[in-house]
C-alpha cells in the first residue's frame, strides 16, 4: 500500500495515542515526555513538537501519555487528559515488561533517527523498587491547551492516583467524559465550571472508548464479571446518572488482544448514525441510540481489534483493524452483504508490528497514528488512489 510516513523526532516520544484536528493542523497526542503533543501541518507536511502540556513531569524518568484523551474545545483550544505509562495493572511500565513485550529490534528505528544510544531504560523504570506512588504519581489533570499562545490551563484534577485512559469531548455543550487507569473509574467534566465528578469504578474492563450521541448522551461498555458478557453503559449528563443497562452487546466479551478488551472504537457519522467496533474478532455493530438496540453488521477482518474508524465525504467508514499488522478496510454503509467491506490489506508490511491507535480523515486522506513501534509515525494515505 502506498502510504507516506512522517516521524515524530523526539527522544522520549514512543507512540501516537491520540489525534485531533483543528482546521488544517492535526494534533498528535503522544506517549512521551512533558512535551506529549506534536502538530502536523497538512499543507507543508511537517511535524513540530508543541510546548509542554504536562510541565510537572518534566524531570520524571519514565513516560507520560495522552491516551485516547484529547478533543477539540474550540478553534483555538484542545482539552487534554493526562495519562500515564502504566500497565493494565495500574503500575508503571518497567524495563523487564518492555523486554518481554517488545523485540529489541524495535529500537533500531529510533537509533536511525540519530538517537544511537537509546535503550528501553529511556522510557521506563528499571524496576518498581524505584517507584513511590504517593510522590511520583499522585493523580492526573485535565488541561486546556491554547494553540495560539501554546499555554495550558488546568481545568480539573482526576481522582487521587488516577489518570485518564480515555476521554471524549462534547464541544457543543462544553462537557467531557472519560475513564481512568488504574481502577477504571468513570468521570464527567463540566468544563465551564471546571468541575470533575468521579463515579467510581465501572467494571473490570470493556470500556476502551466512549461515544457521545447527537442528543448529548454518553455511552460505553461494562463487563458483567459473573457472565463475562459485555453490556451497555449509559451516562445522562442532565440527570448526572450513570446507568448499568442490561443491554447485551456481546454474550462473551472475548479474550484480550494487546491488553485490550471490549469496545475498541466508535464513530458518529454526519447524518447521526453510530457505529462501534470490537476488540473481539473485529466485529462491527450499528447502534440505534434512539431505542438502544444494536445490530451486528459483520467482521472487518479475521484477526482482532477495530482501533480506528473515520467517515469520508461519501459516507464510507474507513476502518483500521487487525493485530499486530493492521489492515485498512472500507465499509460501505449503502452496500449489502459481502460488498459492504473492501479489505485493502496491510498498511505497512515493513515493520514486525504496525498498529494504529488514533486517526482522522481530512480532504480525501487518512491520517493514522502508529503506536507500539518506539518511533511514532503518522501514516498518510490518499484514499482516492487506493
Amino acid at each position: 500500500m502506498n502510504a507516506m510516513e512522517f516521524y515524530v523526532k523526539d527522544r522520549k516520544a514512543i507512540a501516537i495515542t491520540s489525534i485531533s484536528r483543528i482546521n488544517n493542523t492535526i494534533y498528535l497526542g503522544l506517549t512521551g515526555s512533558s512535551h506529549a503533543l506534536a502538530s502536523f501541518n497538512t499543507e507543508t507536511e511537517e511535524i513540530s513538537m508543541c510546548n509542554e502540556v504536562f510541565p510537572w513531569v518534566r524531570d520524571r524518568n519514565y513516560c507520560t501519555k495522552i491516551h485516547n484523551s484529547m478533543g477539540v474545545l474550540s478553534e483555538s483550544s484542545l482539552l487534554i487528559g493526562e495519562g500515564n505509562h502504566f500497565t493494565w495493572d495500574g503500575l508503571p511500565v518497567t524495563s523487564q515488561y518492555l523486554k518481554s513485550e517488545l523485540p529489541e529490534v524495535m529500537l533500531e528505528r529510533k537509533r536511525k533517527q540519530g538517537f544511537e544510544d537509546i535503550t528501553f531504560g529511556d522510557f521506563c523504570l528499571q524496576s518498581l523498587s524505584e517507584w513511590n506512588r504517593f510522590k511520583d504519581d499522585p493523580g492526573g489533570k485535565i488541561v486546556k491547551y491554547d494553540i495560539k499562545s501554546s499555554s495550558i490551563e488546568i481545568i480539573a484534577h482526576l481522582p487521587k492516583y488516577c489518570y485518564s485512559q480515555s476521554m471524549i469531548v462534547d464541544q457543543k455543550r462544553k462537557r467531557a467524559f472519560g475513564s481512568t487507569i488504574p481502577d477504571n473509574h468513570f468521570f464527567y467534566v463540566d468544563i465551564e465550571n471546571k468541575t470533575l465528578y468521579d463515579y467510581g469504578r465501572i467494571s473490570e474492563y470493556a470500556h476502551h472508548n466512549l461515544v457521545i450521541t447527537p442528543d448529548g448522551i454518553c455511552y460505553g461498555g461494562w463487563m458483567d464479571y459473573y457472565t463475562h458478557s459485555l453490556k451497555l453503559l449509559k451516562f445522562d449528563p442532565e440527570k448526572k446518572n450513570l446507568e448499568y443497562t442490561d443491554t447485551i452487546i456481546l454474550k462473551d466479551v472475548g479474550g484480550k488482544i494487546a491488553g485490550n478488551q471490549g469496545i475498541d472504537q466508535w464513530v458518529v457519522t454526519r447524518d447521526g448514525e453510530v457505529y462501534l467496533g470490537m476488540v473481539s474478532n473485529s466485529l462491527i455493530f450499528k447502534f440505534n441510540y434512539q431505542n438502544e438496540k444494536l445490530e451486528l453488521l459483520g467482521q472487518a477482518t479475521k484477526s482482532g481489534r477495530i482501533a480506528t474508524m473515520d467517515e469520508d465525504e461519501e459516507g464510507n467508514i474507513w476502518i483500521g483493524a487487525g493485530y499486530p499488522m493492521m489492515h485498512l478496510i472500507k465499509f460501505n454503509r449503502k452496500a449489502q452483504g459481502r460488498d459492504r467491506f473492501v479489505d485493502y490489506g496491510v498498511v505497512n508490511e515493513e515493520y514486525r508490528r504496525c498498529y494504529f491507535h488514533a486517526s482522522c480523515y481530512y480532504k480525501g486522506k487518512l491520517y493514522l497514528g502508529e503506536t507500539d513501534g518506539f518511533s511514532p509515525s503518522l501514516h498518510v494515505i490518499d484514499t482516492k488512489k487506493l
